[in-house]
């Protein structure tokens, strides 16, 4: 079995699981619909390519954080105002649509995808060039690196827990455990998480229930190192 590993780094990330409409959260770490997402985008998927979305589904995720980030709260508003002489309107509202987006700020990830050896060399290679450019979770999040780190011969699980470290910053403790967030059955201790994507087509966008629980992990040395993309 081989992984593809993934950093997942930039100013702003957002990975929503239950927000919609006027609240718009974000979960503590990506998702799988989001990474998933990221991957369709370079692969060129079409939103309504279900078959290959059941093909990346079967994919196997682990995501380590290696640095968290903080928690932004954006208040936002769309419509309420004239483009090209008209009133603007969003979701058929007569005037401004405000809402809450949420974000995080500064945060680092390594995502981890496992499975079919041919599968995964397809999206490492979708990877180093992306057929649509590629987000963190919403559109407006663009990364602040190259996602593609390396090929690895583990499954998802163990090379994330593998893989190299951004360089340390300031304040930072060589010694500190990093959150490991891996797929487990609940007989294993795993929790559902609602962020399964089985559609993203727009009329018929639905997400299942997988499992994952969370490890911790300490770095030996020679991981901490900055990354470099391949």
């Amino acid at each position: 079995m081989k992984s593809v590993l993934i950093r997942l780094e930039g100013p702003l990330q957002a990975w929503s699981s239950q927000g919609k409409l006027r609240i718009r959260d974000t979960e503590r770490e990506p998702t799988k619909s989001g990474v998933l997402g990221l991957v369709g985008a370079a692969l060129g998927m079409e939103r309504d390519d279900d078959a290959l979305l059941a093909e990346l589904r079967t994919l196997s995720l682990a995501v380590r954080v290696d640095r968290p980030g903080s928690l932004l709260r954006d208040y936002h508003t769309a419509g309420g105002g004239r483009f090209r002489g008209a009133k603007y309107l969003v979701h058929g509202a007569g005037d401004c649509v405000p809402s809450e987006r949420y974000y995080l700020q500064d945060a680092s990830f390594v995502a981890a995808l496992g499975g079919d050896d041919a599968l995964v060399e397809r999206v490492a290679t979708a990877l180093r060039s992306p057929h649509w450019p590629l987000f963190l979770g919403r559109r407006a999040c663009p990364p602040g690196v190259e996602p593609f780190i390396a090929l690895a011969a583990a499954g998802a699980a163990g090379a994330a827990r593998a893989a190299p470290r951004a360089l340390l910053r300031q304040g930072e403790d060589v010694q500190t455990p990093l959150r490991l967030v891996v797929e487990a059955p609940p007989s294993a201790g795993g929790e559902p998480r609602y962020d399964d994507p089985l559609s993203f087509a727009h009329t018929r966008r639905s997400f299942g229930i997988r499992y994952v629980k969370t490890e911790w992990v300490t770095l030996p040395d020679a991981a901490l190192q900055e990354v470099a993309n391949t």
